[in-house]
């Protein structure tokens, strides 16, 4: 069991549910509230810079989905949904939460929640700065460690990633996974596309000046005239 805090953040548009909230969590020492937002904006702003263990998300924030939240962090916490809508549930599940409580929350839901949530980080701990990406592999949702990313390309409001289990779609922008893919880790080949750096076995140019990378999956990429530069430099040092 983890000996230090569980440290943790709320997400909940109603201040009433935020004080019943907060009262009902100091039955639970062992966990460590450290914020809370009462919209989505706020959150993020508040995760960017924070890493926490346990995300306590409300589903329905208005008009915004709780759950629309989970993809877009850059580091993924363990999340307790709250919700007032039981179908809600069907969803939570497949984004991999560790548990739904139906509001008004009760101390001995919340105490099981805690459990699961506990058991969690014992059998799988987070290490410090972890990067995952939840994507959809064949309908599925998966949660993918950033080492199985080979390539990541733009399509519109989605980003395909490239992994060995296949292709996986995630609902984000190009600039929200550039983010999450550290550079020193990462080529930007052209506009909306990053190859990792390990995947490029060897280069070449073409007849018209392009500069062709070839990575280990037998792939040819052709890096965009405006990043050959860059990216040629990149590869002669290293």
């Amino acid at each position: 069991m983890k000996s230090s805090p569980l440290t943790a953040f709320l997400v909940e548009d109603e201040p009433l549910c935020r004080a019943d909230f907060r009262q009902i969590l100091q039955s639970f020492p062992e966990v460590r509230l450290l914020g809370e937002a009462e919209n989505l904006e706020r959150a993020r702003n508040f995760l960017r810079t924070r890493n926490v263990d346990l995300l306590f998300l409300d589903l329905s924030l208005g008009r915004e989905n709780g759950l629309d939240l989970v993809e877009t962090l850059p580091l993924e916490p363990l999340v307790i949904a709250l919700t007032a809508h039981p179908q809600h549930a069907v969803r939570g599940f497949s984004l991999n939460l560790v548990d739904y409580i139906l509001k008004p929350v009760e101390i001995d839901r919340l105490r099981l929640a805690l459990e699961k949530a506990r058991h969690r980080l014992v059998s799988a701990p987070l290490t410090p700065g972890r990067i995952t990406f939840l994507g959809e592999i064949d309908g599925k949702k998966t949660v993918l460690e950033l080492s199985e990313i080979i390539m990541a390309e733009s399509m519109g409001n989605y980003v395909v990633l490239h992994t060995p289990r296949g292709r996986a779609i995630q609902r984000a922008t190009f600039q929200q996974i550039r983010k999450k893919l550290p550079a020193k880790l990462f080529l930007e080949t052209g506009r909306g596309c990053l190859v990792a750096r390990s995947e490029i076995q060897r280069w070449s140019r073409d007849s018209a000046g392009h500069l062709i990378l070839e990575l280990t999956s037998g792939t040819s990429l052709r890096t965009a005239r405006s990043r050959t530069p860059s990216v040629l430099k990149t590869l002669q040092t290293e």
